[in-house]
């Protein structure tokens, strides 16, 4: 094999990767877009219950972490899920569910009543995949 093979081979291996990558690459809010039926501006529904919608997400994408509180608040409770970029809040409606989608800190907010005392705020970059706050570096004295 010369190397132009070789070249060619390898770029191919990797177009191929990122091909296979690209189903866990699909973002949560897209796919739930996707999936489940539109409401209105980042809130989505399902005739399904809400542990069978949050257990789909998770599912297809494994949350830094979940809360329900379902069976301690009933139809004021919820399923949230964590991911690094995204709140995904799962809430009863009806015999259905209510999904929603927001940044960090708009669903850290949303949902303080829930996660408060379980989930640290987000930093200004959401949460790193273990759930610690992310924060972009800056300022003076940084260390840049």
């Amino acid at each position: 094999m010369n190397s132009r093979h070789r070249v060619i081979g390898g770029a191919a291996a990797a177009v191929l990767t990122v091909l296979a990558l690209g189903g866990c690459g699909t973002s949560q809010s897209s796919w739930i877009a996707d999936k489940y039926s539109r409401a209105g501006a980042g809130t989505y529904r399902s005739p399904k219950s809400p542990p069978i919608v949050a257990g789909e997400i998770n599912r297809k994408f494994k949350s830094i972490d979940r809360v329900d509180d379902m069976a301690l608040r009933g139809a004021a409770g919820g399923i949230f899920l964590r991911y690094p970029k995204l709140v995904v809040g799962v809430l009863p409606d009806g015999t259905g569910s209510r999904i929603t989608v927001d940044q960090p800190r708009g669903g850290y907010n949303r949902y303080y009543s829930h996660v408060g005392g379980r989930w640290a705020s987000p930093g200004t970059n959401g949460w790193t995949s273990g759930g610690i706050a992310s924060f972009r570096g800056g300022g003076p004295g940084s260390g840049k």
